[in-house]
């Protein structure tokens, strides 16, 4: 078990009912382009297999469907790892309960890992070697990250920005870790490197396009989590007034919300 991970979820938030199904719904999903630029560093057209770590509700894991022959998701989080399995109907997708540095599944045939938004939450080095396990020759380990805050408009941007600064304002008067507050995004690359799991390195940036309007945004803003009671957060977050601003920019309408997704890949 992973103690440093355990320790994350239990103060994620994520565990809340409902949490799950409200996370799904207003996250973002993968680009297609990220799949299409791993399959390519892996030097095949379709996938035998892709793992996917800290696989959360599914979102990156499903996008595999089309992609491989086998899809595994691995999710220690017990109502994320739920949802995911409710949320997912193709056959060669599945979930499996363990953390990433012990994933438990056979060595050395992966042609693709995936770490989607999740590598902050887990230990780096066991958790490299185990990507490098499970790959085989020539197979690719990528941790990707999107911004938090879509490219929709100045205002509500800023709107966005202020309520993440109450939130963060929360988190310490509360003492609440992230799991970047130890191990930085922008670390990750140098990380991957530095584990000697891999023999090519590098970082690559994509853009995915997706809609929304003040609901969306608002609801984005929600699935960031915190294990406080709702009606201290609403109190404390204010989300109405990140909702207002949207609700007076974007009125009824849906726009496009651009989300640049930074790519750090380790071919082993």
């Amino acid at each position: 078990m992973s103690g440093f991970s355990d320790e994350l979820i239990g103060s994620s938030g994520y565990l809340r009912e409902g949490f799950a199904a409200h996370y799904d719904r207003y996250r973002p999903r993968p680009p297609e382009a990220l799949l299409d630029s791993l399959l390519q560093l892996a030097r095949v057209e379709r996938a035998a297999l892709v793992v996917d770590l800290g696989a959360g509700t599914g979102l990156s894991t499903r996008a595999w469907a089309g992609r491989a022959d086998r899809v595994v998701g691995v999710e220690p989080n017990p109502a994320m790892r739920a949802e995911a399995e409710r949320l997912t109907d193709a056959s060669n997708v599945e979930f499996a309960g363990a953390f990433a540095q012990d994933t438990r599944l056979p060595g050395g045939n992966a042609d693709v890992v995936t770490c989607s938004q999740s590598l902050h939450w887990m230990e780096p080095a066991p958790t490299f070697a185990e990507a490098a396990r499970l790959l085989r020759p020539g197979g690719v380990f990528a941790a990707y990250d999107y911004d938090v805050i879509p490219v929709c408009d100045r205002e509500v941007e800023e709107a966005f920005a202020a309520l993440l600064e109450r939130r963060k304002a929360l988190r310490a008067e509360l003492r609440i870790q992230r799991g970047a507050d130890r191990y930085w995004k922008d670390g990750h690359l140098e990380r991957i490197r530095a584990s000697g799991e891999f023999g090519y390195c590098r970082e690559f940036v994509l853009q995915s396009v997706e809609e929304g309007g003040a609901e969306r945004i608002e609801g984005f803003a929600r699935s960031l989590g915190l294990p406080v009671a709702e009606a201290h957060l609403e109190q404390t977050l204010r989300y109405d007034e990140l909702r207002a601003v949207a609700e007076r920019v974007f009125g009824d309408r849906i726009v496009p919300f651009r989300f640049g997704y930074r790519v750090r890949v380790g071919i082993r």
